[in-house]
């Protein structure tokens, strides 16, 4: 039975310039637009205690001691407003940044692969010998690429096919020359690209 292979960090970080780029754009826009509905509401907060504060002093005949302590319960549920905002900002802002970089590697992971698909097709090795995983995103990109290497592939079957026929009929025909084996030998290292 085989074990799952265990994910580490610098795996989901495969093109690190631009997963943290996009990512720490997100953050960025997260962070302003949460932190000016955070101040509005710690503004509107602050405005209710002002108000209550106001409230408090035009009553002559409440206790001062009362008062204060009014004063102060008001006080603390603007700190708890306030630190209430700060902790969702900063909560939000932990699980936007990790879902950017797992939303960003299902991007960057097959592009990761495609690339080395690339360059093992532009070696001349007509095959695509690995995938890309399911939920992973590009796959109508990697089919693509998939079907144009196959056709690519078949292609150069019946070219090889063709040129094989040529050269044993030249073979046939008696011609014995250099370009002949010269021939020959393109003729397999085309084939190899298929093999």
């Amino acid at each position: 039975m085989s074990e799952k292979k265990q994910r580490k960090v610098k795996n989901y970080l495969l093109d690190r310039r631009f997963q943290l780029k996009y990512t720490g754009m997100v953050l960025l826009v997260t962070i302003a637009v949460a932190s000016v509905l955070g101040y509005v509401a710690y503004d509107f907060s602050r405005g209710q205690t002002e108000a209550f504060t106001a409230q408090l002093a035009a009553q002559p005949d409440l206790d001062p001691d009362t008062a204060s302590d009014l004063e102060e319960l008001a006080q603390q549920e603007d700190r708890k407003v306030r630190n209430a905002i700060v902790a969702g900002v900063v909560l939000m802002t932990l699980a936007l940044g990790f879902t950017g970089i797992i939303v960003t590697h299902k991007v960057v992971g097959p592009a990761y692969r495609m690339k080395r698909l690339f360059a093992h097709v532009g070696e001349g090795h007509l095959e695509v010998n690995t995938g890309i995983r399911k939920g992973d995103e590009l796959q109508e990109l990697y089919h693509s690429f998939a079907e144009m290497v196959e056709s690519l592939r078949d292609q150069r079957t019946e070219d090889i096919e063709r040129l094989e026929a040529t050269v044993v009929r030249m073979e046939a025909a008696g011609v014995q020359s250099a370009y002949v084996t010269e021939l020959r030998a393109v003729l397999d290292r085309i084939r190899k690209s298929v093999d």
